[in-house]
């Protein structure tokens, strides 16, 4: 460096600097064109480049946020699935235990109403079969009063009157129906 300094200082530098081809005009011309390519570089290469670098790491960004809100949409939406899940669990448990109940109720219901209806069928029967046993006892009166009747001519010989005979079928009847009480 010092030598640069000397050479400039030094008026036979001059001829030194155009040995070793220094030449300033060179120099200054060359430093502009390495100024313009620079400048072109920047502003047609460097700079579109670099534009396009932070677009791009504005996506990659973007798209990592986007993939974040993704995974909390889904564990969202994975939590509301669960307990959609659980809520018709829970609904398909109630809807079975109410079932139990009604078809427990239902069966408890059809029970008391076979049970009624065969008491009901017992106490008919019962009343049908008091029913034909009067109906038989006085029937049986009635054949006795008339044989009592008819015998009682018989032994006594004597034609009874309709009136006769209908007057001692009836105290028969009465004497037998008080005697079987």
């Amino acid at each position: 460096m010092d030598f640069i300094f000397l050479a400039a200082t030094n008026p036979a530098s001059g001829e030194f600097a155009r040995e070793f081809g220094f030449n300033p005009s060179l120099i200054i011309a060359q430093a502009i064109n390495f100024t313009i390519i620079a400048f072109l570089l920047y502003r047609f290469a460097i700079k579109p480049i670099a534009k396009t670098l932070d677009e791009r790491q504005q996506k990659i960004a973007d798209g990592l946020q986007y993939a974040e809100e993704m995974k909390t949409q889904l564990a969202e939406a994975e939590r509301e699935r669960s307990e959609k899940v659980k809520e018709a669990a829970q609904e398909a448990q109630r809807i079975l235990s109410e079932a139990r109940e009604q078809s427990k109720e239902m069966i408890e219901k059809k029970t008391q109403e076979a049970a009624n209806q065969a008491e009901s069928i017992i106490r008919k029967a019962s009343e049908a079969t008091e029913l034909e046993r009067q109906k038989m006892l006085s029937d049986v009166r009635q054949e006795v009063a008339r044989l009592v009747v008819t015998t009682t001519s018989t032994v006594l010989s004597k034609e009874l009157s309709e009136e006769d005979r209908k007057t001692f079928s009836d105290a028969a009847a009465k004497e037998l129906a008080g005697s079987s009480n």
